[in-house]
């Protein structure tokens, strides 16, 4: 929901909405001891929690955009080196040299450019797998996400609208080790008997159609998000679990703190990449982001955890929220603007 009202802002939503699937409801429940609450349009005075979009239309109509700017230059080549002084920034790419007052690294949780200038990180391996892959089913998911807590870890499916069709999700599963093993092998095969007797209660018949995709999943932090002409975004600043998905969220909330900065510096001819300005993104920003990577890393731990005691309170909890307004507005602004607030 952050990312439509970010694009909406710069006037790109228009071109990006027709590709988008809104989020109405969602179902959380823990299927071994059939507690369940549904945060559904009943509850919520904006039924629209998020959207869902594939990163194949959202990087489409993008580029699209960006190669009808005059004012954007794309360049297709590789960092090699940078090397700053005090107004500017001088980049060797392997076909070229830039000149900049500063350098954006948006180059991943590995980031060359944030290892380059020796920024530090906190690391946390989850022992965790995760398998994303796109699924047909045979009944409309009616605009539902879900998340399940399984003993193996966190099963969420997300809907997706593919040819005008409401008949496909999106699947994510963090997989704790070792359950995780016995589905590297033979992937879609017993990927597909996990997700029939999970989902099909909701979905119907169902099959995988896309590639499926995995990696180890750990938090990554930066120490700090710039550095003298530098400045990190996403990734390359922070990656986090993806049991609550915000961490698109919280990138473009990023790029919106610093979108505001510069917007100001363009319009009154500042140095864009001056301390103050990269100061300012940095200790609005950071804060936030530290917040949010408390509470996700939080969350995870109470539910990809086979602790007794932790499934107990799980479980409780569900019921519990499932009775009580209150926390589901709470959950509500958790899950689309990435706040634990009533506001």
């Amino acid at each position: 929901y952050q990312a439509a009202e970010f694009y909406n802002k710069i006037g790109s939503w228009k071109h990006i909405k027709k590709y988008t699937c809104p989020i109405k409801n969602i179902l959380v429940e823990e299927p071994t001891s059939g507690a369940y609450s549904y945060l559904n349009e009943k509850n919520l005075s904006d039924s629209t929690l998020g959207f869902m979009i594939q990163n194949k239309n959202l990087f489409k109509v993008l580029l699209s955009i960006i190669g009808k700017n005059s004012k954007i230059t794309k360049i297709d080549d590789k960092i090699i080196n940078f090397n700053r002084k005090k107004n500017q920034i001088f980049i060797d790419l392997e076909k070229e040299k830039l000149c900049s007052s500063l350098l954006i690294a948006a180059d991943g949780k590995n980031s060359f450019i944030r290892k380059t200038t020796n920024i530090k990180t906190f690391y946390k391996d989850y022992n965790q797998k995760a398998f994303i892959f796109n699924i047909k089913h045979q009944h409309s998911h009616k605009n539902l996400a879900t998340e399940n807590f399984l003993e193996s870890g966190p099963l969420a499916s997300l809907p997706l609208l593919i040819n005008k069709s409401t008949n496909y999700s999106s699947v994510v599963w963090s997989c704790n080790m070792p359950y995780y093993y016995q589905f590297l092998k033979s992937k879609k095969k017993s990927l597909e008997v996990l997700i029939k007797k999970n989902l099909n209660k909701c979905y119907g018949d169902l099959e995988i159609i896309s590639p499926i995709s995995s990696w180890n999943l750990s938090l990554t932090n930066a120490s700090k998000y710039v550095d003298h002409r530098i400045l990190l975004i996403g990734d390359a600043a922070h990656a986090i679990h993806p049991i609550a998905g915000q961490g698109f969220n919280l990138t473009i909330r990023g790029i919106n703190r610093f979108y505001e900065i510069a917007s100001t510096n363009y319009k009154d001819n500042q140095d864009l990449g001056c301390i103050t300005n990269l100061m300012s993104y940095n200790n609005a920003h950071y804060l936030d982001a530290k917040l949010l990577i408390m509470a996700t890393d939080r969350l995870n731990f109470l539910f990809s955890n086979n602790n007794i005691v932790l499934r107990i309170l799980r479980r409780n909890g569900i019921k519990v929220f499932n009775r009580i307004n209150l926390f589901k507005s709470v959950f509500k602004n958790y899950a689309s603007h990435g706040k634990l607030s009533l506001t």
